[in-house]
């Protein structure tokens, strides 16, 4: 294992208060080992970034990047892996909630496995019952269409053959989604993704900002990502959700009434559209494969 050649991403978004004790610890790490580090200010109110500058002047293995305004995480994610130059990146948090030796340990198990993507899978809950069932619905959702090789699908510790998984980055979004989605979009093209059990403490200091909005927004981009890749899947599963609900209520109106509700032929109707626009989906995402491939090959 090369330790020349990899990248430690690390995302920053107001961490003022974290950055004076996490990064010394970050960099002695990095030059032990011989580690770079790239870090991404993501549009700061705080000091992050004069904080970040102070330690890349006596630091050379530390690159700043920084966002005029605030764009994101996944978009100081995606600014930070293409700045990347070694073969493997693995991204952090700057709140000093991963340990820097599970880094080393993803960045193992990638390499000896030959593995594109290796997730850091937390094993306790250190973010709190409220989040833990978010989590859990997300991953039940992503899960019921693709089978997937792995638990943690939104950790923030995830470690990258850089070859493999360049490609993905514009077609994730700028959001907290981004770790979902990446993930997503390499599973399902087959790609070799793994993961390895970590630990997580809580925040050195600060306070998380993620929350219900966070998970509505995954949830949409999930949803989305669906009807792209696997859209006869997915709108069949909607379609029939509506002809079941349209028939069992028009069932028991004609039992009571002997009529049939409008409610009820129109649920239905949903549910036949949505098998169409299933078909319609399926025809244009075949039609979208066979372009990429023919660009490949020319």
């Amino acid at each position: 294992m090369d330790s020349g050649a990899l990248t430690i991403v690390v995302p920053c978004y107001n961490e003022a208060e974290n950055i004076p004790v996490f990064f010394p610890m970050l960099l002695r790490f990095a030059a032990e080992r011989g580690f770079k580090v790239i870090a991404v200010d993501d549009g700061s109110s705080d000091k992050t970034r004069s904080l970040l500058n102070g330690f890349a002047e006596n630091d050379p293995r530390l690159q700043v990047l920084f966002h005029k305004r605030n764009r994101g995480y996944g978009a100081a994610i995606k600014t930070g892996l293409r700045g990347v130059t070694t073969d493997y990146a693995i991204t952090i948090d700057a709140d000093g909630q991963h340990r820097l030796e599970d880094a080393e340990k993803c960045f193992r198990a990638l390499v000896e496995a030959d593995a594109d993507l290796v997730v850091g899978a937390r094993n306790n809950n250190a973010s709190g019952g409220y989040r833990a069932l978010g989590k859990w619905l997300i991953r039940a959702f992503a899960n019921s269409l693709l089978d997937l090789p792995v638990k943690d699908l939104n950790s923030g510790m995830k470690c990258y053959r850089m070859a493999e998984s360049a490609a993905y980055l514009d077609l994730c979004p700028d959001t907290m989604a981004f770790s979902d989605v990446i993930l997503l979009l390499m599973v399902n093209d087959r790609k070799l993704v793994s993961e390895v059990p970590i630990e997580v403490s809580k925040r050195i200091a600060g306070k998380s900002t993620i929350g219900t909005r966070t998970a509505l927004i995954t949830l949409a981009e999930i949803l989305n990502l669906a009807i792209l890749l696997r859209p006869l899947t997915t709108f069949f599963r909607f379609g029939l959700i509506f002809v079941l609900l349209g028939a069992g209520w028009g069932t028991f109106t004609y039992i009571r009434s002997h009529t049939i509700t409008s409610l009820s032929v129109m649920m239905v109707m949903m549910g036949i559209v949505s098998f169409i626009m299933g078909l319609l989906g399926e025809q244009l995402a075949q039609i979208r494969k066979h372009l990429a491939r023919n660009g490949k090959n020319h």
